[in-house]
């Protein structure tokens, strides 16, 4: 794992979540297109379910053993018709649930749930009751993400992150990809929808070179129903200690296999 070779550091008294974001008045919310690379791949919620189930737990087990270390879960553009709102059954993962990684034990420090698309924004808060270890941003997401919650995973503030941010069209904002990559402290796990300019190739080079993450691992291809690539998931790092886990999640994935083999 990538934080099992972590310096030890003085505790740190935790810092304050930030306040629920809104957009500024005027600016209403940016509302998430009905149809995208996300609503044609059959495997997604279950791959996302593996990604917090098998590497989120791990990470946060490591993460929790350096002493004075917060670690947050980021969990980028959450969108209606794509992730469930309702909270899974205690201690129970659901697929597609927006919510499973409230379930890590041990927990994460805060969870950051950025929500793209402003309909489902009520029912995710109902789902997440009184959690004071949870903030739901609404509104502009790479706003958020770039003002308020990136900013807050800070190396000399000894934090760390794990980050998923979805496919959707037209996809992630670059700046919030090298914003990520130059803080040396998130873990990402990011789709990006195929187009001919963007090949895998091209983002990987881009990953490397312009975010400066200095380990990005083979991207695993997302198909649609129809068994075409519709979208590519990257794995991008500080360096490469986590690669076994994520390779054993995406060798899971290859070629449309489920991952119901593994709990």
């Amino acid at each position: 794992m990538a934080h099992s070779k972590l310096a030890r550091a003085p505790r740190r008294p935790p810092t304050r979540p930030p306040a629920r974001w809104r957009p500024a008045a005027g600016a209403p919310p940016k509302a998430a297109a009905t149809n995208g690379p996300l609503d044609a791949i059959p495997a997604w919620s279950q791959l996302k379910l593996d990604i917090v189930r098998r590497y989120g737990a791990a990470y946060s087990t490591i993460s929790s053993r350096q002493p004075g270390l917060a670690h947050y879960w980021i969990d980028g553009f959450i969108r209606s018709g794509t992730d469930t709102a309702t909270a899974p059954r205690p201690h129970e993962f659901a697929p597609g649930s927006a919510l499973n990684a409230l379930l890590v034990t041990p927990p994460f420090r805060h969870h950051y749930l950025v929500n793209l698309d402003g309909q489902r924004v009520d029912a995710v808060r109902r789902a997440v009751g009184g959690r004071a270890d949870v903030t739901l941003l609404e509104g502009d997401a790479t706003r958020a993400l770039l003002e308020e919650v990136l900013p807050r995973v800070r190396q000399e503030d000894y934090r760390r992150a794990l980050c998923v941010l979805d496919p959707c069209p037209p996809g992630p904002d670059w700046r919030v990809i090298e914003l990520a990559g130059r803080l040396r402290t998130i873990d990402l796990f990011v789709a990006f929808a195929d187009t001919p300019e963007a090949t895998p190739q091209a983002l990987t080079r881009r990953l490397r070179e312009d975010a400066r993450f200095a380990n990005v691992m083979e991207p695993l291809a997302l198909r649609d129903h129809a068994g075409r690539t519709a979208a590519h998931l990257f794995f991008a790092s500080r360096n490469n200690m986590a690669n076994g886990v994520v390779e054993d999640i995406f060798t899971t994935h290859r070629d449309g296999r489920a991952a119901g083999a593994h709990g």
